[in-house]
């Protein structure tokens, strides 16, 4: 399998975490051991300790007590036990020779985790110019640290479904505005894009924008892309086919490090889906 192509745990939702690696073992597939996964006291060790090409993402290795990761939290707390883990998962990245380490754009509340997915509760009357300052903030004292250990971290642009926005949006890094303002004010070579084209689509839905332009507004920060589809409704995590949006652009990208992040998929359509990607980077 491609060096650079690497298949999302939400593929084998359900399973355990050893049989998600005897599978990718088994099928040379790379794995990208991610946030959905259960807490486990040992998980550290059974992923550094996993025989295959691997990389973690976001809220993995799942902590005993859960909280949602939030870099641009009012709460010192939370912002403090993020910012700890994104450190955390830079240090798993640099033991297992990772490309990377990479985390989701911050938010302007504090939703509930129960709550990741559906629609928020929230008081619109936040203070969105303080929350964009925490989480600038925020990212300046994780890219210390990766400048240190010299593995790049990268900031995933959210998704902003419909039932989430009645004019008022909760969300940081959605849209090419937002992302390109945060790399403006946080110039690091340690810094990087994870683009979710799934998040990108339904973004773009909901505030009426153009999917084609948004992504070349943003294109010169990519550093990785996860791979999924949808209606444009909602981030579903669908599987991808002949008519996924951004197989055109590809051939862009043969150099950078791609997830497929589809949920529950049998080993036969995670290599179909993988062959659609392309021998990346040959």
């Amino acid at each position: 399998m491609d060096s650079k192509l690497y298949v999302s745990s939400l593929a084998f939702m359900g399973k355990p975490v050893k049989e998600m690696i005897q599978i990718c073992a088994e099928n040379l597939f790379n794995l990208e051991f991610s946030s959905g996964i259960p807490f486990h006291q040992d998980m550290e060790g059974i992923y550094l300790r996993a025989n295959i090409q691997k990389m973690l993402h976001n809220y993995f290795p799942a902590p005993k007590i859960p909280f949602v990761l939030n870099l641009a939290s009012k709460n010192d707390k939370i912002r403090e036990m993020s910012i700890d883990h994104c450190k955390n998962g830079l240090s798993l990245s640099s033991k297992s020779n990772a490309p990377f380490f990479a985390a989701h754009a911050g938010f302007c509340i504090d939703p509930d985790p129960a709550e990741l997915g559906r629609k928020l509760s929230f008081d619109p009357d936040f203070d969105r110019e303080l929350h964009k300052t925490l989480f600038e903030d925020s990212v300046k004292k994780i890219l210390a640290y990766a400048d240190s250990i010299q593995v790049d971290f990268l900031v995933e642009n959210n998704v902003l479904a419909s039932f989430n926005f009645d004019g008022v949006n909760p969300l940081l890094c959605i849209d090419s505005r937002g992302i390109n303002e945060f790399f403006e004010k946080v110039n690091h070579p340690r810094l990087g894009f994870l683009l979710d084209t799934a998040h990108l689509k339904v973004s773009c839905q909901t505030l009426n924008l153009d999917l084609d332009e948004e992504l070349q507004l943003v294109k010169k920060h990519i550093k990785g892309i996860h791979h999924s589809d949808n209606e444009g409704e909602v981030d579903n995590n669908q599987p991808i086919g002949q008519d996924y949006w951004f197989l055109k652009y590809r051939d862009q990208f043969d150099s950078t490090v791609q997830v497929l992040e589809v949920k529950n998929q049998t080993v036969r359509e995670i290599k179909d889906q993988l062959d659609l990607l392309g021998n990346l980077g040959s």
